[in-house]
């Protein structure tokens, strides 16, 4: 059998792939060019998933996204950047927290 999902739960499974991508790289679990890679992978997958439905939960995710890959940029040009990528980090970090908090208020509250 079949089960399809639900544009909400779509966009929460994607919610959980930017949780899990960020999460990687702020462990070391990833590089710099994977965060990038898997930051243009999120947004393909927002481009497809975004309806009336789903707009106002993905805005944080669309911020993380977008978080990853100025993370990645400064990452990258380290000589240049020495101290932003810290603050890109800790910004990467506390979106992270807003998007497992809306992720857990859209399982709450579906409407």
């Amino acid at each position: 059998m079949q089960q399809h999902l639900t544009r909400a739960e779509q966009a929460n499974l994607i919610a959980g792939h930017a949780v899990a991508y960020a999460t990687a790289y702020l462990d070391g679990r990833h590089t710099a060019q994977q965060l990038a890679d898997n930051a243009d992978r999120l947004f393909l997958d927002l481009l497809v998933i975004e309806t009336a439905e789903t707009s106002t939960f993905l805005i944080p995710v669309q911020l993380l996204a977008l978080t990853m890959m100025r993370t990645a940029r400064c990452a990258r040009d380290i000589s240049q950047w020495p101290s932003r990528e810290d603050r890109w980090q800790a910004v990467m970090a506390s979106l992270v927290d807003l998007v497992m908090n809306e992720s857990r208020e859209l399982t709450k509250d579906p409407s």
